[in-house]
């Protein structure tokens, strides 16, 4: 049948060799964080997990120290609090206490309202000084009498007089020493608990970076439902998988020691691939790609050859060594049709859209 010839829209494109590798943020190659031996691997290659499954257990002693230290600061940490909860109810018991008394009540009414009520030293220092000023009010009042009536001298008149005032003195010092004394004493058990809450985050910290990574509540703290590392025993270390993916390799037995940094494990998620190409620098100028652009990949090796990729990133610099800017695509490839390795041609707009005559290719 006759094909007719029709003005399109075409774009004009450059082709770059490439190849399908693991997407990054779903590949992980799992060394061991600490030094330690491996009492257990729970896994084997190209079996499927999920997120959270245990891959292995690790016995490390330097774990056991770190998680020690930790759980001694934190009892530390509750002594203290029970220091500081102490401190501020007395502090604020005494100020209630004062500003009673600064309306002169009667003592049993004090004591009767106090009864119970945290005080420590406190209630002997204020109240002994309040009662004797008390007393020393009532003698006063009678002596005023007596003495003008003649009955009492007026050396007693003056003694009473003097009594008096020093019991008036020494209950104001009292106060004003029991109030700066127990808030000296409440922020200083404050301030201890502060330091206390540092040393134990200091020491979680330590314990993260010993592990190189976030642990549950009893190894280091708060985020335990995302964690890669789980903890059993106080020295030992579960290693679980941070999302859902295949157990490509396995480097270690049980009962082997691993050291710090050696690798364990490679798990990936193959659900989406990357397609690294690369833009030698001569042609770069002339394609038009950018982050979140659609672009044609064809997959020699597979049956299904073409598929398309959307841009990730573009490399910002040219690598010296291929004189060439690399460009990453992301690939969906849920049921695993295509495998990392594969080679690839990438199809990269080039120029400006224009009006051309054209005829489909197979005409």
């Amino acid at each position: 049948l006759p094909i007719p010839a029709e003005i399109r829209p075409l774009r004009e494109h450059v082709t770059v060799p490439g190849r399908l590798d693991y997407n990054a943020r779903q590949r992980l190659d799992y060394a061991s964080p600490v030094d330690g031996i491996v009492s257990k691997v729970f896994v084997q290659v190209r079996q499927r997990v999920r997120k959270g499954d245990a891959l292995a257990e690790i016995s490390s002693p330097e774990v056991g120290i770190a998680r020690d230290e930790i759980r001694r600061r934190e009892d530390n940490r509750q002594i203290e609090k029970k220091a500081a909860d102490w401190a501020t109810t007395i502090a604020d018991n005494v100020e209630t206490l004062l500003e009673m008394l600064a309306k002169r009540p009667p003592l049993a009414e004090v004591e009767q309202e106090f009864e119970g009520r945290v005080l420590g030293t406190y209630r002997e220092k204020i109240l002994g000084s309040y009662s004797r000023l008390i007393y020393v009010e009532k003698v006063s009042a009678g002596t005023k009498s007596l003495g003008e009536g003649g009955v009492l001298s007026g050396r007693i008149v003056e003694e009473r007089a003097s009594n008096l005032e020093v019991a008036k003195a020494n209950f104001a010092a009292a106060c004003e020493e029991a109030r700066f004394l127990t808030r000296q004493e409440r922020d200083r058990a404050r301030a201890s608990l502060e330091q206390a809450d540092r040393l134990v985050k200091i020491s979680r910290e330590n314990l993260r970076t010993l592990v190189g990574s976030r642990l549950d509540a009893e190894g280091a703290g708060e985020d335990a439902g995302e964690s890669p590392v789980e903890s059993e025993a106080l020295s030992t270390l579960i290693l679980r998988t941070p999302f859902d993916g295949l157990v490509e390799d396995v480097f270690i037995t049980r009962g082997e020691r691993a050291r710090a940094g050696d690798q364990l494990f490679v798990v990936a998620d193959t659900g989406t691939l990357w397609v690294r190409a690369q833009i030698h620098e001569r042609q770069w100028t002339a394609v038009e790609v950018a982050e979140g652009q659609s672009v044609r990949v064809v997959v020699p090796g597979a049956d299904v050859h073409e598929t398309t990729a959307v841009v990730n990133h573009v490399g910002a610099t040219v690598e010296t060594a291929s004189r060439s800017v690399p460009l990453v695509a992301e690939l969906a490839n849920d049921d695993a049709h295509y495998k990392p390795g594969m080679f690839v041609w990438v199809d990269l707009p080039q120029g400006a859209v224009r009006d051309a005559l054209a005829v489909p290719a197979g005409a």
